[in-house]
């Protein structure tokens, strides 16, 4: 052990020290003096003269606040783990925060810059389609658009076939079909809000942890793809099931997740893991700072966020405010506490009055504008089950004619119904462009006469009467009974469709029943037992054409213990072979079982002038403009 050795200073040595010390202390008490700020005392005494007035000081600079967006939410997530088995709500407004895109749509329909260098096409080479073998015994996609095993009697679209008028019945022997290869470039200044390279292989390692999660949400894509992987650091691929061609790419890359955290957590833990669940990393405009429970989320401007100085987040910071009571928060809104309310408020079931008030002091902001409630036409109830007879007590075959259902469409003329109701419903000066449903030329009057639905006594008040109609008794009249939910919404579009059917000669009685009883469970319940003849319907948007609802093994019955989606018991196999075909889905045409009426809008809301456009998308939250 070395020690230290103190040694005796000599007077000399021992006069220097001293001398330096007290310069030192001199130095040090002249420097404390400099900087201490001088406290300003009062010079002035009563009867005393004011003395000359002195130069002001110096002016110091100030530093600039922080520019922050207050964005209040109607519940708190339970966590921010993508595959926690939750989804919507405000979970997906803070995702917005975290993360952008891709796949994310500028009011004017482009699609906006994100984490891809370039989408995918077959313009550009992203998309293609690889002829490919099959075998007995493979997964395929059929001609109707159906998941099934690959063996004789499928009808299947051999390789180089894009339509089902193409398709053949397969029997034996060889056969080739088309295997979609999709390639997703990321760019290659994309990082996470760490700092580190957002990679494919991050993208793959999500692909991986939703396999292992097995949500029913993702089974449909995950049942379509035989492959995901990185090719490159940059470049994921998608390899589909033969047969399948997407009609939208989004739901085939798997947003990433970031290896470099979570990749040492088992797959099964994850969400529980700490870190992925209440401190996940992202790659959008803000990060996460810190999350303070029951209260707020506190976000910053992501350092590392990509993309032009123009797209860059307008606010420095932002905060996520968890205020569940709705008109507290529209207190808050008023009074500048919140900048914006997101969806999770449903500020949309507000009545006329108060949506009004509100956009006189707000911006209103209106979405989901796909037509989602749909009329659906009961063209075989469960009754037909063990066949149809005339004589009997079944309901007269209104409906398997489609000229039938299509002259009831063009009498209701779906787009001026939608926007009837609609401004019946929004505040004045709401822009109804988006809304978008198919137009009917049709003559009803001469399709009905057509079929046999006569007009006897030239009254139109009076409801037509069968002449000739197939499977009808002469004379039946032409009366329906329309089902709806007690919905404003709802009332408001069967007061229109009683109205307008009527005008046609068509008589409509109609009945509106709770929530629980006209969703009820088959055989009992009025749509999944088949029990009407017109009801208003609302789906959830999905990830295919609406027109797959309406496949003949949906058709809820005994064989499937009432469930499926097929309301209306249609079956055709020509109707889903077309279905097959559509490359988009936004709206059913007048030989479907169903029309499109009415969107299912949500609404946000924000202060004056923040969003810097009335179509702003929400998702694009960076965007808001701070000035």
């Amino acid at each position: 052990m070395r020690r230290l050795i103190l040694k005796p200073l000599t007077k000399r040595a021992a006069a220097g020290f001293v001398e330096k010390a007290l310069l030192a202390l001199l130095m040090l008490s002249l420097a404390a003096g400099c900087a201490q700020t001088p406290t300003v005392q009062p010079t002035e005494k009563p009867g005393a003269e004011t003395p000359a007035t002195q130069a002001p000081p110096t002016p110091t600079a100030t530093a600039v606040p922080p520019k922050m967006l207050t964005v209040c939410l109607a519940e708190e997530p339970a966590s921010l783990y993508r595959y926690d088995g939750h989804a919507g709500g405000a979970k997906d407004t803070i995702f917005a925060a975290l993360y952008d895109g891709p796949f994310e749509l500028s009011a004017d329909g482009t699609f906006a810059e994100s984490i891809l260098s370039a989408y995918p096409s077959r313009e550009n080479g992203g998309v293609s389609s690889i002829p490919t073998a099959v075998q007995p015994g493979d997964m395929v996609v059929d001609a109707y658009g159906e998941l099934r095993v690959f063996k004789a009697g499928i009808f299947v679209r051999p390789a180089g076939c894009t339509s089902s008028e193409c398709a053949v019945k397969w029997e034996s022997g060889e056969f080739q079909m088309d295997q979609t290869r999709v390639e997703f470039q990321l760019r290659t200044d994309g990082l996470w809000s760490d700092g580190e390279l957002l990679t494919a292989e991050d993208a793959v390692f999500s692909y991986a942890t939703a396999k292992q999660a097995a949500l029913p949400a993702g089974a449909w894509a995950l049942d379509r793809t035989i492959s995901f992987t990185a090719e490159d650091k940059q470049s994921a691929v998608w390899l589909g099931v033969p047969g399948y061609s997407p009609r939208e790419l989004a739901p085939f890359f798997w947003l990433p997740l970031p290896g470099h955290q979570l990749s040492g957590v088992d797959p099964a833990a994850l969400a529980e893991d700490l870190q992925a669940a209440r401190a996940p990393l992202g790659w959008g405009a803000y990060r996460l700072v810190s999350w303070e429970s029951g209260q707020s989320l506190e976000l910053e401007r992501n350092p590392h966020y990509f993309g032009a100085p123009e797209n860059q987040a307008a606010f420095d910071q932002l905060r996520f405010l968890f205020i569940p009571e709705r008109e507290e928060a529209l207190a808050k809104l008023a009074d500048g506490s919140c900048d914006v309310l997101d969806k999770s408020y449903h500020l949309e079931a507000l009545p006329k009055e108060q949506l009004s008030a509100l956009a006189a002091s707000a911006d209103l902001h209106w979405e989901d504008w796909e037509p989602v409630e749909q009329l659906v036409f009961g063209i075989q109830p469960a009754s037909y089950d063990d066949g149809y007879a005339y004589w009997t007590d079944d309901r007269p075959d209104f409906f398997s004619d489609e000229r039938t259902r299509t002259a009831l469409l063009a009498c209701l003329d779906p787009q001026k119904l939608a926007e009837q109701v609609l401004t019946d419903w929004l505040p004045e000066g709401s822009d109804l462009t988006r809304l978008q449903l198919p137009s009917l030329s049709a003559d009803p009057a001469a399709l009905l006469d057509e079929v046999g639905w006569k007009d006897l006594d030239a009254d139109p008040s009076t409801p037509r009467s069968a002449q000739g109609v197939p499977g009808v008794s002469e004379g039946t009249p032409l009366s329906l009974r329309l089902t709806t939910s007690q919905r404003w919404l709802h009332q408001k579009a069967a007061a229109l469709i009683v109205e307008k059917l009527g005008a046609c000669g068509v008589r409509v009685d109609w009945q509106a029943l709770p929530l629980a009883q006209l969703y009820q469970p088959g055989p009992e319940g009025v749509l999944f037992g088949r029990k009407f003849d017109l009801a208003l319907v609302s789906w959830q948007q999905v990830n295919e054409p609406l027109c797959v609802l309406y496949r003949g093994k949906a058709v809820p019955s005994e064989a499937n213990f009432w469930v499926g989606t097929n309301l209306a018991g249609f079956s055709d196999p020509a109707f889903e072979a077309a279905c097959a075909d559509i490359e988009q889905g936004d709206g059913l045409a007048p030989a479907y079982p169903a029309a499109a009426l009415l969107p299912h809008l949500s609404l946000w809301a924000s202060r004056p002038g923040l969003a810097g456009q009335q179509n702003l998308p929400w998702n694009q939250l960076e965007r808001l403009n701070a000035d």
